[in-house]
């Protein structure tokens, strides 16, 4: 049994981030990093965009040059599963029964993409995108395919379906919303979307869902509920992902929609803490548990708890950002965009430039935005962190209006 000062199970950004933030804070001793991905830690955003249409290659997507972990010494376990945390002894179990002992332990295992549970679902051709390995078979699949269905029109969706029309792939986008980026809560975004998708040359196929997927041992076609047959070589799953956090089970830790921690990321057993897309946290700024599956929430958290775990300061408090670009048009989303809340916009999103904004009881709690200045951006980050109050409607919606004539007392 090996023995180890920092146990990290789980091999994304949050975990590059949190030993690099450990060391640099001062922590010592040695680290083991177990992930079942074959890759050392790397960016996904790239995977679905970039790295998908061959701008990019494996070494231009890795957090850090696999020499920074022999440098910092970190004994890495790739294509290695925890599946069990014996948290009243301090040791992890990996897949073959081999234990480690750990004086503290990090749980960054992130997310699993969702399968389609339809017929057809194990045929040849029948993809989804999370890994390195994912990115590269879509790619490699992508040069050879002339028809392509995409299911889902969320982050993962709507890239890959961009990224496979520059590839020059005949594409079809499933989705069984009734617009696309539905979490965005803008018709006015919907529609510019569609034309944008249209315009591209995606066919879009909304308020339909799969029924099944054809073919003998290779996709051919896709069946949707109301009746259409879609030619494909190539489907792309993108329906969300899942918490991983099945090896959890009988640890005592507590989890609810993925792995409860606080602000500072602790977990409900000693010395253990957990970070990234797997962390249901506490968000002192909107005073409520949350759970965020985006670059930027990993980078900041994995940064933040490698303070704690070093004995440093750290902890939680931060506007929670996210981004996404298709086809050339980059939005990002600033905050906690309350559910079934429409975007209140100024501005014309075909010149290139937008700001929406969230409400929730007449205070900012959230911002889409595109095409704006740091300053803008800055400034919207400190209103939703005082959760300003609007005073006035009209200049909230007055693309010549200041954002200091649209809330109370500024």
């Amino acid at each position: 049994m090996a023995e180890f000062e920092l146990v990290i199970v789980g091999g994304g950004l949050a975990s590059a981030r949190a030993i690099k933030s450990y060391r640099e804070t001062g922590g010592e001793g040695t680290i083991a990093l177990f992930s079942k991905d074959v890759d050392p830690p790397y960016h996904r955003p790239p995977l679905s965009k970039r790295y998908l249409r061959g701008e990019a290659e494996r070494a231009d997507v890795l957090v850090e040059h696999e020499a920074f972990y022999r440098e910092h010494d970190v004994e890495l376990f790739l294509d290695t599963t925890v599946t069990a945390v014996l948290a009243g002894q301090g040791e992890v179990k990996v897949e073959g029964g081999e234990r480690h002992r750990y004086g503290k332990l990090l749980l960054a295992t992130g997310a699993w993409p969702r399968r389609l549970d339809v017929p057809g679902s194990d045929l040849e051709g029948v993809l989804t995108l999370r890994t390195v390995v994912d990115s590269t078979e879509i790619r490699r699949s992508g040069a050879e395919a002339r028809t392509a269905v995409v299911i889902g029109a969320g982050f993962v969706g709507m890239e890959v379906a961009a990224s496979l029309r520059a590839l020059d792939v005949a594409v079809t986008l499933v989705h069984r919303g009734r617009a696309l980026f539905e979490l965005l809560q803008s018709p006015e975004i919907a529609r510019f979307l569609e034309e944008l998708y249209r315009s591209n040359g995606v066919t879009l196929v909304l308020e339909d869902e799969v029924a099944e997927f054809r073919g003998d041992s290779r996709l051919d076609a896709v069946e949707t509920a109301g009746g259409r047959s879609l030619q494909a070589d190539l489907a792309i799953v993108g329906v969300g992902v899942e918490p991983v956090v099945d090896f959890l089970d009988g640890s005592g830790i507590d989890v609810d929609n993925g792995i409860v921690v606080n602000e500072r990321f602790e977990t409900s057993a000693p010395g253990v803490w957990a970070a990234g897309d797997v962390a249901s946290f506490y968000d002192p700024i909107f005073d409520k548990q949350r759970r965020i599956e985006h670059w930027s929430n990993s980078n900041y958290q994995g940064t933040e708890v490698g303070k704690l775990l070093a004995g440093g300061e750290g902890g939680y408090d931060v506007v929670s950002t996210f981004f996404s670009e298709v086809f050339g048009f980059t939005f990002k989303v600033f905050g906690d965009p309350p559910r079934g809340t429409q975007a209140l916009l100024r501005g014309e999103i075909e010149d290139g430039k937008l700001l929406g904004f969230y409400l929730a009881d007449g205070r900012l709690a959230g911002a889409v935005l595109a095409g704006q200045e740091e300053k803008t951006e800055d400034r919207l980050k400190e209103l939703i962190r005082e959760r300003a109050q609007v005073s006035d409607e009209g200049a909230l919606r007055d693309p010549h209006a200041s954002l200091e004539e649209a809330f109370a007392g500024r």
